[in-house]
């Protein structure tokens, strides 16, 4: 299983959400490519990027930093956060990135996805099932598409979509526990998933190991020194 590391940007910052809201930021980095160098020399194996602002505005606003990140860390990078559009996949595709995650154009716009997918292949391109309270949303989690996750997660296996990052909402920066069971429930449906939301202990890791997951993404327990990212790399052999 795979550990990805978190960057989140919000105006060149690194920085951390509690439960994805905007108005609850805590700020660690005012140099991402800092951080991201600093977990390539703790051996991470790849890095997990989102812009915010982007997410949130609807179009990449971080692109050029994350490019940067993805070309000076030597690292697969895999974003996510305002990517609405194939020449925005493309760019960042193209640009050095491995791989994208889509999420609101995913529910809204089905058949750039799959268009998407055709031309990169189903490895560097990714869905990102956000979920609160069975509910997927979208737009930075600030809408609510009115569709659970079951009935989204039924129509991407026709769109040959295979990886999730699959996100319970409600545990993402809470540093309480992650969703191990929903993982699980993905995994038996056939999906390749890496789980973020609350991953903060060694624990979490090893039970989204024990669900099948293929990846787990750490934020805030790194950032707060619940665990090292060494430790993390050893929960997940």
């Amino acid at each position: 299983m795979i550990v990805y590391p978190a960057i989140d940007l919000l105006d060149g910052a690194c920085v951390r959400l509690y439960q994805g809201d905007y108005d609850a930021v805590t700020r660690f980095s005012d140099d991402p490519l800092k951080v991201a160098g600093a977990f390539a020399a703790q051996g991470a194996q790849a890095i997990h990027v989102v812009d915010l602002e982007g997410a949130r505005s609807g179009a990449p606003t971080h692109a050029e930093l994350v490019l940067s990140i993805a070309s000076e860390s030597g690292l697969p990078v895999q974003v996510g956060g305002g990517i609405r559009t194939l020449e925005q996949a493309s760019a960042y595709l193209e640009g050095g990135v491995y791989r994208v995650l889509i999420g609101t154009a995913a529910i809204s716009d089905p058949a750039w996805l799959a268009d998407a997918v055709r031309q990169y292949g189903v490895d560097r391109v990714a869905v990102a099932l956000d979920v609160r309270d069975g509910e997927v949303v979208t737009e930075g989690w600030l809408s609510r598409s009115g569709r659970t996750a079951d009935a989204v997660t039924a129509s991407l296996s026709t769109l040959r979509i295979e990886t999730l990052l699959y996100t319970d909402t409600r545990r993402d920066g809470t540093l309480t526990s992650v969703d191990a069971e929903g993982s699980r429930r993905l995994v038996e449906a056939g999906f390749r998933v890496i789980a973020a939301g609350g991953v903060s202990s060694t624990a979490d890791i090893r039970a989204l190991r024990q669900a099948g997951a293929a990846g787990a993404v750490v934020g805030s327990a790194l950032y707060r020194g619940r665990m090292t990212l060494p430790e993390a790399l050893e929960a997940a052999c």
